[in-house]
């Protein structure tokens, strides 16, 4: 005998008339008088299971005594009703029974906070909205591939147990590494800046850390970053493959219309065309609305908010000065050729012209009042024809942060990490 296909619950209208298998968890369950609908779901989409309880009493009884939340398995006979389709099951199988209460619920109905949603994370999952996210967040995933793939970008994977700071500074991991000094990478900088000498342009889409006692909606210790590095090109080219980026992004996840119907909002529109502002301008624009603040100094949440109010969408800073941006890029005199991507008052990357000159390299090091030694490894490559080359850091949570309207970063992060949150 011919055993049942099993199938998605979204393949459902290509099965009419056919008898086939389901796996799922019971969303909710009705009776009506001697009827019961179930509302089976199993991540792809969901269907209904009507079982009568005169046409198979023991069905029904397994059913009935099924809580909601719980995984089954049925065979039966898929049915078209006007536009929709049901299952009519022959067999029943209970095969992980919820216990009840629930710490949440996941129908959603009844909300609970964000701390709860997260210690109950694989169950909030079955939440429409948050699973909505997450597929959002995994195309987005899946269009920033696509689009370095497009270009000729070469996907790498960088160390991220490193012996020494990827950008000088205090804000790091310290690990015990078979009883030597490591750190966690707070970015794949010098190593993807080695890799362009052969691969061209190369990127890595990776997980890094920052020991930063941040408690806002937008920083994590352990985020996710997009970096993207290529040879021969400066920072207004790295600025045009950035553009391309967003907007190959943000055209693309406008054909999931469905998830965004169920987060119920809409993506920012893709740009056309990104503003492009010197740091020098937005210095004196801040400083006209009272705001006091050095040349020199980065803009602070402040100084932000007041810019935001007249760039409300995409637009670059650029034209940094040279006391605000780390010794690896490309100073002009007391400024440097690098940009930040921002959209209101978030930043969403950063990125320059590197230095790829061996003396100037080192000179800027010293400058910057770090320990040379501690980057001989990684200097010594720009002895040997190291190409000029620029790139950038996109933080891919805040991206996604941006495109599903989250109030917190926390929400479109699986198990997020922050100064006070570690789980096993």
């Amino acid at each position: 005998m011919t055993q049942p296909e099993k199938i998605r619950t979204v393949d459902i209208p290509k099965y009419e008339g056919r008898e086939v298998k389901l796996y799922g968890w019971v969303e909710d369950k009705r009776i009506l008088g001697n009827i019961m609908f179930i509302t089976l779901r199993d991540g792809w989409g969901r269907v209904q299971l009507t079982i009568k309880k005169d046409g198979n009493p023991s069905i029904y009884n397994r059913a009935l005594a099924t809580q909601r939340q719980s995984v089954i398995s049925v065979v039966g006979r898929v049915n078209r009703y006007k536009d929709t389709y049901e299952v009519i099951p022959s067999k029943y199988f209970l095969v992980s029974q919820a216990n009840h209460p629930l710490p949440i619920d996941p129908t959603g109905r009844t909300p609970a906070n964000l701390p709860t949603l997260i210690e109950y994370r694989p169950l909030s999952l079955r939440i429409e909205r948050i699973n909505a996210i997450f597929r959002i967040r995994a195309k987005v995933k899946k269009l920033i591939r696509d689009y370095f793939y497009s270009i000729g970008a070469v996907e790498i994977d960088t160390p991220k147990i490193i012996a020494t700071a990827s950008e000088g500074g205090a804000e790091l991991f310290k690990v015990d590494y078979f009883g030597r000094p490591a750190y966690l990478a707070q970015s794949p900088q010098l190593y993807k800046e080695q890799a362009v000498m052969g691969l061209t342009y190369v990127f890595e889409i990776a997980q890094f850390y920052r020991a930063e006692k941040s408690h806002t909606r937008k920083h994590l210790t352990e985020f996710t970053s997009v970096d993207f590095e290529g040879a021969y090109i400066d920072y207004n080219e790295a600025m045009d493959i950035l553009e391309g980026l967003i907007r190959h992004v943000l055209e693309g996840i406008r054909e999931e219309k469905e998830l965004f119907r169920v987060i119920g909002r809409e993506p920012p529109a893709p740009p056309e065309k990104i503003e492009r502002v010197k740091y020098d301008t937005l210095l004196e624009l801040v400083r006209s609305r009272g705001k006091e603040l050095k040349w020199g100094e980065d803009f602070d949440s402040e100084a932000l908010n007041i810019i935001a109010e007249k760039y409300r969408g995409f637009y670059f800073i650029v034209d940094w000065p040279w006391d605000t941006k780390p010794f690896y890029i490309y100073r002009v005199g007391d400024y440097t050729q690098s940009f930040d991507l921002m959209h209101g008052n978030l930043e969403l990357a950063s990125g320059g012209t590197r230095e790829h000159r061996y003396t100037e390299l080192r000179k800027n090091i010293v400058d910057k009042g770090l320990n040379i030694e501690s980057f001989e490894y990684h200097i010594r490559y720009y002895q040997y024809g190291m190409p000029p080359h620029a790139g950038f850091g996109l933080g891919l949570d805040r991206l996604v942060q941006l495109i599903t309207g989250a109030e917190n970063i926390r929400e479109v992060v699986l198990y997020p990490r922050d100064p006070e949150t570690v789980t096993p």
